[in-house]
């Protein structure tokens, strides 16, 4: 089996058994799976990235989208608010990933569009189905990753938008929203620094001001 290595990663021992996709979902789900770093399974290949965040470009801002979006799902009652740390499975196209982010509707958890499983470490570790929206953001060791592999992965699995946020450059911050096209995922057209999902119906900025401490503090706004 193919693995690709993020920049900087190190090599990943993968039991001689894990030939396929749902041999790894069985080792996902067991004891045995690495409890540090992120081990993908997209388009056939295994992805290993050691996770090694920037503070201000990925960090302090998914605190922010996390917070920001917690606050909208409480106001709107849409669904769950879906953090880092979930594994997100789509096993019609063998897809196994670890998103910055989700959102899922009360509905689509409900109707059992998307349901939580397990295994050996839990009874709700893993996302499966069509949740309404994944959210990524970029960091050096993911940008093929997030901008390519994933990108048409998602878009496989029946996601209906995919929000990328590249904060990299703070003079040149990028937020888009991919909406569903007939064939892949098209970018949703910004209006005065807004973007608006289709999905929740509202408008979304990302602003970033300089905080107490010298480091960026970002500001995600809905409307």
């Amino acid at each position: 089996m193919d693995t690709i290595f993020a920049v900087g990663s190190d090599r990943v021992e993968m039991p001689p058994w894990v030939v396929d996709y749902e041999s790894f979902h069985r080792w996902m789900h067991s004891v045995a799976f690495p409890d540090e770093g992120k081990i993908l399974f997209i388009n056939g290949k295994v992805w290993v990235d050691p996770i090694m965040e920037e503070f201000s470009s990925h960090n302090v801002l998914r605190a922010e989208l996390g917070r920001s979006l917690a606050n909208l799902m409480k106001q709107t009652k849409f669904g769950r608010f879906v953090p880092e740390e979930m594994r997100y499975g789509h096993r019609e196209t063998e897809l196994s990933t670890e998103p910055d982010g989700m959102i899922v509707s009360h509905s689509a958890l409900n109707d059992e569009v998307v349901r939580l499983v397990g295994g050996e470490k839990g009874m709700q570790t893993e996302m499966i189905g069509s949740p309404e929206i994944v959210i990524e953001i970029v960091s050096e060791s993911s940008e093929v990753k997030d901008t390519e592999w994933t990108m048409s992965a998602y878009f496989d699995a029946g996601i209906q938008e995919y929000w990328v946020f590249d904060a990299r450059d703070l003079d040149d911050m990028q937020f888009t929203i991919f909406k569903r096209g007939k064939k892949e995922f098209i970018a949703a057209r910004a209006s005065g620094g807004w973007t608006k999902s289709a999905v929740l119906g509202k408008s979304f900025r990302l602003t970033q001001t300089e905080g107490d401490d010298g480091n960026p503090e970002f500001t995600f706004e809905y409307r």
